[in-house]
């Protein structure tokens, strides 16, 4: 299995503040992210609250994701848990559903060493009936995955790769360099996207991509064809804009705003998560003009 392209960490359609999944919603918006030519998709990410919604629920997004998606996206499950009992539930229930990979959080709440993350990912990757993608993001679990924790788990046959949400470019270009290249390694950080490409990803799992996929998608294809002055021009017009708009307020609650902005209303953010103030709305529609505008006017598509 070979991992790589744009993949959406798929923002989750709710209904009121129950966390209740609008699968009718979640199929369409699913459809959408198809039709604009996305590779993979993230269901039950970070941006998809899975930590608010509880494992029925959650279950519920990714057989909803996996039964409408095609034969030719992978479906990343999200399977994060404190426990590997929990992790690998997640993944058993992913596997049934049909999903293509299970995306597993570092473990957070409880600080942890090196030794102890390399013991909870071996033993959630000796049952998991899915392959496992690690997923690095040190700012809200605490506990960073170290390149040599990386390496060792790599060697596991049932570990394909990690999505790096660190933020720092110099732990992304080693962790390509010290693994092969059949471990796929995702930049999750999207203003790093053209950066990471350069220096070897395999692709990105990108917010902005719930906005506008087509653009994300063509950033990865563009990068892929050595087409560079197109990666600049999305670069510039379409991600600068949308991470500097989302750069002060939760990923969540912007990212269903800008969703519902787009024409797609999938509810707004779930506690613990705060409710948008007019103003935080209104910059972030301010910045989706100024996108839809360049996107109108040519510079993005030239």
């Amino acid at each position: 299995m070979h991992l790589s392209g744009t993949v959406v960490p798929m923002a989750t359609p709710t209904v009121g503040g129950s966390g209740d999944v609008d699968v009718p919603t979640l199929e369409r918006f699913t459809e959408s992210l198809l039709d604009a030519g996305v590779h993979g998709l993230f269901p039950g990410s970070s941006i998809g609250e899975f930590s608010s919604l509880t494992p029925e629920q959650n279950r519920t997004v990714v057989a909803t994701v996996t039964g409408t998606a095609d034969d030719d996206t992978t479906v990343f499950a999200g399977c994060g848990d404190t426990s590997v009992e929990g992790v690998v539930d997640n993944a058993s229930a992913a596997a049934a559903a049909d999903a293509d990979v299970a995306v597993v959080v570092a473990p957070y709440y409880l600080n942890t060493t090196q030794e102890g993350l390399e013991a909870f990912f071996t033993r959630v990757a000796d049952r998991s009936p899915l392959p496992l993608v690690l997923y690095n993001i040190p700012p809200l679990t605490g506990n960073a995955i170290g390149l040599d924790t990386v390496e060792t788990l790599a060697a596991h046959e049932g570990v394909v790769g990690l999505k790096d949400t660190s933020g720092d470019l110099t732990y992304h270009h080693r962790l390509v360099r010290r693994t092969d290249d059949e471990f796929a390694v995702f930049q999750g950080a999207t203003e790093l996207a053209a950066a990471s490409l350069d220096l070897g990803a395999d692709g990105i799992i990108a917010g902005p991509a719930n906005v506008f996929p087509g653009h994300l998608a063509r950033l990865y294809e563009a990068h892929a064809a050595d087409d560079h002055d197109a990666v600049a021009r999305l670069m510039e017009h379409v991600v600068a804009p949308m991470v500097s708009a989302t750069a002060d307020v939760p990923s969540a609650p912007a990212i269903k705003h800008l969703v519902a902005v787009d024409g797609t209303n999938i509810g707004d953010a779930l506690p613990p998560l705060p409710t948008l103030s007019d103003a935080e709305r209104d910059r972030l529609e301010r910045a989706y003009g100024s996108v839809v505008e360049a996107i109108e006017d040519g510079p993005v598509t030239q």
